[in-house]
């Protein structure tokens, strides 16, 4: 008997002002759509590895990205000392489709997302652009319908020109060399101050947990799940994202992807009446001067490290596997 293919929507819309938006949708497994090809990146400069240094990187905050606005004073937090793998071995799930915007391509479960949304973006720089806005040229993949709606990120992978975009913004220097150093050490403990940053965000870590080394198709980088902040945050569900960050391993392209997640174990949202689940841990009151925030994110970090990686939604395993799959060639 024949096996029944599972294909692809794929719609492109040229949009005449900044990008370009490449729509896909996850068809079921009845449909016939064949797939269009997809439009390519800008030519961009040439583009170059850059080194990690000798030794580990030190023990500092992360920079701060938008010197303009009022930084992160979010209490960071040491990661667990234990060695941590070097590689997963998952094998991508059944009832999916391959879907992608030059140079990224990825294999998105049905399970985890509906569609995607491929928009290339033109370079951006001078004195008025935003901080935020600086980019050589790059390639965001937005997932539509995915498994968590209506939270404070939006689930997507971007894909820098990585020496362009270290040239343009210093946090993407500085989270690439970090990068580096990770892979130069492998099987080393990873602290949450030696993990890259997100360079566009204007906030900081406000803890970090289930690091874990990670390779894709072509390259490698790490990935943990976070929450960024510029006050004391309370862990939420609303707020907190599985993080990854890497770079292939030919140095050329640079990649953040950005998943939302939720654990059984935290509060919903970041509100103060927000229930807190059983076993939990108590969010400190934000206005005694006193309140032990390392003390707080230490117990945030060691529950969440400790739970099942099946427990989360998605599961750790689900976005693992999204990752694994990227393919990201010129």
């Amino acid at each position: 008997s024949t096996m029944k293919k599972i294909t692809l929507f794929l719609s492109l819309f040229i949009i005449t002002t900044l990008a370009c938006d490449l729509s896909v949708t996850v068809a079921s497994p009845t449909s016939t759509a064949a797939l269009s090809t997809n439009t390519t990146l800008p030519a961009s400069g040439e583009t170059a590895q850059i080194p990690a240094s000798a030794t580990p990187v030190a023990a500092t905050s992360a920079p701060t990205i938008m010197p303009s606005v009022v930084p992160a004073t979010a209490t960071r937090v040491p990661a667990t000392t234990a060695p941590i793998p070097t590689t997963i071995e998952v094998r991508p799930p059944a009832g999916g489709v391959e879907v992608g915007v030059d140079p990224l391509r990825v294999f998105l479960s049905s399970e985890l997302a509906s569609g995607a949304r491929g928009i290339q973006i033109p370079r951006a720089d001078g004195p008025n652009t935003a901080p935020w806005d600086v980019t050589p040229g790059h390639t965001q993949l937005k997932l539509e319908g995915y498994l968590l709606q209506a939270r404070a990120h939006q689930p997507q992978i971007y894909v820098y020109p990585a020496q362009g975009y270290a040239e343009m913004m210093p946090g993407a220097f500085e989270s690439i060399h970090r990068l580096n150093n990770i892979q130069g050490n492998p099987g080393a403990p990873i602290r949450s101050d030696q993990l890259p940053g997100v360079p566009f965000f204007n906030a900081q870590q406000a803890f970090s947990s289930n690091i874990q080394v990670i390779s894709f198709q072509n390259g490698r980088g790490v990935r943990f799940l976070t929450e960024y902040a510029q006050y004391p945050v309370s862990a939420n569900n609303h707020d907190l994202f599985y993080h990854f960050q890497g770079v292939t391993n030919d140095g050329a392209y640079y990649v953040i992807a950005i998943l939302p997640i939720s654990s059984p174990a935290l509060a919903e949202t970041s509100d103060g009446g927000a229930v807190l689940p059983g076993g939990g841990v108590a969010y400190p009151d934000i206005n005694d001067p006193n309140a032990n925030w390392q003390a707080y994110y230490s117990a945030v970090t060691a529950l969440l490290n400790a739970a099942s990686p099946e427990s989360f939604t998605p599961t750790i395993h689900q976005l693992d596997l999204l990752i694994q799959s990227m393919l990201v060639t010129p």
